[in-house]
């Protein structure tokens, strides 16, 4: 059972130290290009690996570049945002289509219904 909780423990330290998804593909990419640095391959292999460290430096771009997105404040992802959206609050819809469905056929009101049941006693 202390065995369970010692590896899971370092599991977890080891999650909690590689940190985001841009720092863990930059511990992928590092064993990559190790690789490619030190091991010997055939032509075709080590083409092949290099597209594929190629492929990974672009994840890790990707990723960080998310990563430094997100952690940007609202009002700077704000500012970085094309103004080319409409702003709905600022659009006008009458009552009129408010009452209608999706089926553009009128609805009524729960008192109307109501009003139109004691009609027909």
């Amino acid at each position: 059972m202390n065995k369970f909780i010692g590896i899971t423990a370092f599991l977890a330290a080891m999650f909690m130290v590689s940190g985001c998804a841009g720092e863990r593909q930059g511990l992928v990419c590092e064993e990559i290009e190790y690789r490619l640095n030190t091991l010997s391959y055939s032509p075709d292999q080590r083409a092949y690996m290099e597209e594929e460290l190629r492929t990974c430096r672009s994840e890790e771009a990707k990723k960080k570049s998310a990563s430094t997105e997100s952690k940007s404040s609202i009002y700077e992802r704000y500012a970085n945002t094309d103004g080319t959206k409409v702003d709905s609050a600022n659009v006008e819809v009458p009552v009129s289509k408010l009452l209608q469905d999706s089926s553009e056929e009128k609805t009524t009101s729960i008192y109307d219904r109501y009003k139109s049941v004691e009609a027909d006693k």
